[in-house]
């Protein structure tokens, strides 16, 4: 018998609620992810963070950034390979990754194009292997990783670094903090907040006058 044990049983014989508290802890099981989970950054420099049943998390930062002697294609074709090698390797259920809105979090059109890019592909590998597909805004995810949806890139890093995470860039941050709110989505921990209800329309003075007009005098008044 452990130490462990006779400990406990010498605090059960001392206090009666000991073994109901034990027996209650017990009951109280923590939601389990029972898939596997690849989050992605996406751009050229694409962050990378996978979660396995076990709760083993891999991540680092994959390049795609176009060489000279790439054809045009290059960038897509490496991006399409090493996707569908992710997905395999690690048995992929799901797929999440930040929706960028044109003109929100890229600096330029295109930079806007090549996010388009990977995020065609992404959803073409979701189709063919049939995977789940996780889209979150970005504010929401610095929020849900930091405290603030105004997050910058510093911040990410130190924040996975708090987190016990040794990351080889601002793009593996992401991809963790993307990871990060997939697994609170999956378990209930998040929930999206619900929609703000829609004010009634102001009609102006004017136009009421001008609807008045067009209605014409009450026939039956």
């Amino acid at each position: 018998m452990s130490l462990e044990t006779l400990a406990f049983e010498s605090i059960e014989r001392a206090d009666p609620f000991a073994l109901a508290r034990k027996a209650a802890l017990a009951s109280v099981a923590k939601p389990e992810v029972n898939i596997n989970i690849l989050a992605l950054d996406l751009a050229n420099k694409c962050g990378w963070a996978v979660r396995n049943r076990d709760g083993r998390i891999l991540h680092g930062t994959e390049v795609f950034t176009p060489r000279d002697g790439w054809s045009p294609g290059q960038r897509w074709q490496r991006f399409r390979s090493w996707l569908a090698s992710m997905v395999v390797e690690h048995q992929v259920n799901a797929i999440a990754y930040e929706l960028v809105i044109q003109g929100q979090g890229r600096s330029s059109v295109a930079s806007g194009d090549v996010y388009g890019g990977f995020k065609a592909l992404v959803e073409l590998a979701a189709d063919s292997h049939n995977l789940e597909l996780h889209t979150v805004h970005v504010a929401t995810v610095k929020r849900h990783w930091t405290g603030s949806g105004r997050a910058d890139k510093r911040e990410m890093v130190a924040e996975a670094s708090r987190r016990g995470f040794r990351v080889r860039d601002d793009n593996d941050a992401d991809a963790l903090a993307i990871l990060h709110w997939a697994i609170a989505r999956e378990t209930g921990a998040w929930k999206p907040a619900p929609p703000k209800p829609k004010k009634p329309r102001k009609v102006s003075t004017a136009v009421g006058r001008a609807r008045a007009r067009a209605v014409g005098p009450d026939l039956f008044g």
